[in-house]
Parts: C-alpha cells; sequence; structure tokens
C-alpha cells in the first residue's frame, strides 16, 4: 500500500519516481510484476488441469512446482505449513481473477478492498 509523501525522504522519492519513468519508457516490468505473471501462469495451468485441457505431465511438473517453491521458502526459515497454504490461497485468488478479464490489480493478488 502506497504511504503518503511526507517529505522527510523526498531523494529517495524521487529517485524511484525517475526509476519507474525509466521502466515505464522502456517497457520494463517491475518485479511484482514478473511474480504475478509467474504465478499467473501457475494458475492458468491449474485451471487447464481442472478443465482436462492440460498436456500430459502437467500435474506432476505442477506438483513439482509447488513443492519447490514451498522448499525454497522453508530452507529460508519460514514455516512449511503456513507457506503451503498462503500458496494455495494466493492461486485460488489468481486462478478467480484470471478468470475475470475485468478483475483489479488487487484482485490479481488476493487482497480483498
Amino acid at each position: 500500500m502506497p504511504r503518503h509523501a511526507t517529505g522527510a525522504n523526498e531523494k529517495g522519492r524521487l529517485r524511484q519516481q525517475r526509476y519507474r519513468s525509466r521502466l515505464d519508457a522502456i517497457g520494463e516490468p517491475e518485479v511484482a510484476e514478473l511474480d504475478t505473471a509467474a504465478a499467473l501462469a501457475v494458475a492458468r495451468l491449474v485451471i487447464e488441469l481442472e478443465q482436462g485441457k492440460a498436456v500430459s505431465g502437467s500435474k506432476d511438473l505442477l506438483d513439482s512446482l509447488l513443492r519447490s517453491a514451498v522448499d525454497s521458502l522453508k530452507s529460508r526459515g519460514y514455516n512449511g505449513r503456513a507457506a503451503g497454504r498462503l500458496m494455495h490461497r494466493r492461486l485460488t485468488w489468481l486462478k478467480e481473477s484470471f478468470k475475470d478479464p475485468n478483475a483489479s490489480w488487487y484482485a490479481k493478488r488476493g487482497i480483498q478492498v
């Protein structure tokens, strides 16, 4: 959630603003957009699996991908069970927002407004 500018960090705010302007000018996404795109691709695979349209071996690939993501989080000290629950919730939100082309930026990230 963006914070209101107080003037205390004006130099950093202006630097970030210039950085984002450069990214916009060259059409380069920020990391959050890349993360969302990758997660959306996984959610799209989940939809295809549910509809029976996924190619053979997709379920194994998806299971391996999600296990790897949770293992990565566990190796960094996070609780594996909690990470798995959050991963499932995130994919569920992305799957539902993918089905709705008019979903807001917040809905695509699982944020209820």
